[in-house]
């Protein structure tokens, strides 16, 4: 991850500086805001990567800042690490299951800071990378299923529901032979090789497609 951005949400002035400046040095970007209302539109604005936020604050709190974070779709993804003076239970127990990535409680050092900043940035990048990844396979099975026939379609579609070759030419009503020559055309022209590889690629579009990534005319498609 190049750069990334980092607002800090602390009503005090000196720690909040403090704050700013070990990070800066750290060759992060920074922006700061004193209250959970300005923090809220700076996030929405600025798009942080990682936000690091106290609890106690004067207005709305850390826990209500968390919330409407997380309720942003562009911000969603962006890390959170809260800051407390409290060392209870409740505090640290209320901030991580509402999700959030982690909590430093004050006084902490540096590299505590510093440390916790590391972890949450790589996992980050670590998603993303994962998700680009999935799209370039989206994008990949997108342009390989095109050059299906919509026989051929229906027969993928079949085969992405986990059916045998017998209980694909029973659903469609077509003679096994057929079956197994459309089978061999799709593997063909999706350029896939070996006895279970449609089989594998077959399930794997099905379950992007079930998560919302292809369009509803996209397989899987009507057998009718």
């Amino acid at each position: 991850m190049n750069n990334p951005l980092i607002l800090i949400i602390e009503d005090e002035k000196v720690l909040r500086e403090n704050i700013a400046g070990i990070v800066t040095h750290y060759g992060f970007r920074v922006i700061s805001s004193a209250s959970g209302e300005e923090g809220i539109k700076m996030a929405a604005e600025s798009l942080p990567d990682l936000i690091i936020c106290d609890i106690m604050l004067p207005g709305i709190d850390g826990f209500d800042v968390f919330k409407r974070i997380k309720q942003n779709s562009q911000l969603s993804a962006a890390a959170f690490i809260f800051l407390t003076a409290k060392s209870t239970r409740f505090d640290t127990r209320m901030g991580m299951d509402m999700g959030a990535d982690d909590y430093l409680t004050k006084p902490f050092t540096k590299e505590e800071l510093i440390n916790s900043i590391k972890a949450r940035l790589e996992k980050i990048s670590k998603l993303r990378s994962m998700e680009l990844k999935k799209d370039e396979l989206i994008e990949t099975a997108l342009e390989k299923m095109t050059s299906l026939t919509k026989a051929e379609r229906k027969v993928f579609n079949k085969i992405s529901e986990g059916l045998t070759t017998p209980q694909i030419a029973q659903k469609l009503f077509l003679s096994q032979k057929t079956i197994e020559n459309h089978r061999v055309n799709i593997s063909r022209k999706l350029n896939l090789s070996g006895p279970n590889s449609l089989i594998s690629f077959a399930l794997r579009v099905r379950a992007l497609s079930s998560n919302n990534h292809f369009p509803d005319n996209f397989p899987p498609v009507s057998s009718h």
